[in-house]
């Protein structure tokens, strides 16, 4: 490597890490970043300034002084950078607006039937644009679009290949490439649920994510990458097999998880409402909490199973982990006393994100793309949108 292209990669490397600490920050004085990040401030103010020409970050008013002149700080243009993620099941639509500060700006769900078709694509994109015009923005103020399927999608992320929740068995390309002018990628729900963790400060390196929606599915990551596989289906904990010759599931095999742990058969039990089951269970009532407690038994086998196999922290998300917190602790317990190696206390976590989580993951894998090219472009940006 040439010093000129070891000095540039530095750049952009530093350029990145500022970004993303204002990001985590919020906002910060330039005196602020050099010592976080361990930088020179002639560094930082360099660096800073391109930003700033590049519309990407502003000044935000002068810092609270120390002695002499008070400092200025920096933060992220909010509400500027958008990315929008789109989560496609049998039943439902739902959208996450995004901006580079990682924050929702906007999330709805509302029901969809899905259906292949011209009808449904127009359907859902009048939908898309009420949300759009609603927060101030249109399609061609976006970075990207990340379209989530309950399926398996190709590594370029442009076909859906399988998905037995909605029917499709031949790989299939949609049209949402042709309704934006910005990148369409396509995500698995539970890989783009996972993504929200991956992008985390506190997220641990390594782990298994397992949605608990509708369908259940799952993610594993390695140093902070997806694992994939071979065939691009590394992590589905729905089908997994936990009772041989067991209740029948979706994709028409026996035992597997998911016809155990799909969000909907809790909900079933309360006339349709996940949120008024698990308020039954609260309220204490002995169909309720029998119903919990025989899924928390499965749910605490799938858990050792796979922690069994992999040593990894279980971080569990979805539908139903939204609800979990007060039974974390009887999970932990359930799963603790299937562990030959005396672990009391499993590592089982819950997904940060507690809605729209897979919609809001596969905005924001957009907005790290964003961080890393404009950490590359000397360029201004406004015209990049």
């Amino acid at each position: 490597m040439t010093k000129r292209n070891s000095n540039s990669d530095i750049k952009r490397k530093n350029k990145a890490a500022i970004l993303r600490e204002l990001i985590r920050a919020g906002e910060a004085t330039k005196p602020e970043l050099a010592f976080s990040l361990h930088l020179s401030l002639p560094t930082v103010g360099q660096i800073v300034a391109e930003l700033i020409e590049a519309g990407v970050v502003e000044e935000n008013g002068r810092a609270v002084s120390v002695g002499g002149r008070r400092p200025v700080s920096v933060r992220v243009v909010p509400g500027k950078w958008l990315a929008l993620g789109i989560n496609i099941t049998a039943n439902h639509v739902s959208f996450s607006l995004v901006d580079l500060n990682g924050a929702v700006i906007a999330h709805r769900r509302s029901k969809l039937h899905f259906r292949m078709g011209r009808e449904y694509h127009q359907e859902l994109m009048e939908r898309l644009d009420d949300l759009l015009r609603e927060n101030h923005a249109d399609r061609d103020s976006l970075l990207g679009v990340g379209v989530v399927f309950p399926g398996i999608v190709t590594p370029d992320h442009k076909i859906l290949l399988t998905s037995h929740a909605l029917r499709i068995e031949e790989p299939t390309r949609f049209e949402y490439d042709k309704s934006f002018s910005c990148p369409v990628y396509y995500f698995n729900d539970a890989t783009a649920a996972c993504m929200v963790e991956c992008y985390g400060d506190d997220a641990p390196d390594s782990f298994l994510f397992l949605s608990l929606s509708n369908t259940v599915g799952g993610a594993m990551v390695i140093n902070k990458s997806i694992v994939t596989g071979t065939h691009n289906r590394s992590g589905e904990l729905g089908h997994v097999c936990v009772i041989p010759g067991g209740r029948q599931c979706y994709c028409g095999q026996r035992g597997h998880y998911d016809a155990y742990g799909a969000a909907w058969l809790l909900a079933e039990r309360a006339e349709g409402d996940l949120s008024r089951f698990f308020a039954m269970v609260e309220e204490g009532v002995p169909e309720m909490c029998a119903a919990l407690e025989e899924y928390l038994d499965m749910l605490a086998l799938l858990i050792y199973n796979s922690i069994a196999l992999s040593d990894l922290p279980m971080i569990l998300g979805g539908y139903v982990g939204n609800y979990l917190g007060p039974h974390l602790p009887r999970l932990k317990e359930k799963t603790a006393r299937l562990d030959i190696f005396g672990q009391s206390d499993p590592d089982i976590r819950l997904c940060r994100c507690k809605y729209e989580a897979a919609a809001t993951g596969s905005a924001k894998f957009f907005l790290e793309q964003f961080i890393e090219s404009v950490a590359q472009r000397e360029v201004r940006l406004e015209a990049v949108r």
